[in-house]
């Protein structure tokens, strides 16, 4: 086998493996998410810097039906379609809440906070208790700790993020985050994503 030749395999090899990588997210993505899109600039960029080895978490901020949710999942396809081979995990502020009640899975807590990416949807769309609110505190200590971005979807103000986070955890979400603010009307009440 030439150099040629196995530059052609090992290419070949690359694209196959992305590209079952790629169906196997696809037929878990909840359908609602599947509308076709791209990346809003802000989010690509922050994506860009992330592949590039910078660590700072990212902020998806603004009203309700603005896309935030799409654009976590829309994140994990395009970084499956660029190569990247990590492991996100996506988890609304509710499964954390139900991992944190008694008896705590801590498995989940586990993979969450050894994800190369996590996500936390709509964080402050539920009530948070104290207990909660501790949980995801820990989860971005250690993950901040580790140099392993987290990736909050909110419909809260940074303000009003530091108040469900505390200042430790919201100091250290901060900690050269990028910060996308999403706005206009619901699109689910128009129809259309």
């Amino acid at each position: 086998m030439t150099a040629t030749d196995h530059d052609a395999w090992r290419a070949e090899a690359q694209a196959e493996a992305i590209a079952n990588r790629l169906q196997t997210f696809l037929d878990r993505r909840p359908a609602a998410f599947n509308e076709p899109g791209t990346l809003r600039r802000d989010v690509h960029a922050w994506m860009d810097g992330y592949l590039a080895g910078r660590h700072g978490s990212l902020i998806l901020t603004g009203e309700i039906g603005t896309t935030k949710t799409w654009h976590l999942w829309k994140l994990n396809e395009t970084l499956i379609r660029h190569g990247w081979r990590g492991l996100f995990r996506i988890a609304t502020t509710y499964d954390v809440k139900v991992a944190t009640d008694r008896p705590v899975d801590h498995e989940a807590l586990t993979r969450w906070r050894e994800a190369d990416l996590y996500a936390i949807d709509d964080l402050g769309a539920r009530a948070v208790n104290d207990w909660t609110a501790d949980a995801i505190s820990e989860l971005i200590d250690s993950r901040w700790q580790n140099r392993r971005p987290t990736v909050i979807a909110t419909n809260l103000t940074t303000a009003e993020l530091r108040n469900v986070l505390g200042d430790r955890a919201a100091s250290r979400i901060g900690d050269g985050a990028t910060v996308a603010r999403f706005t206009g009307d619901d699109r689910r009440k128009g129809g259309t994503q």
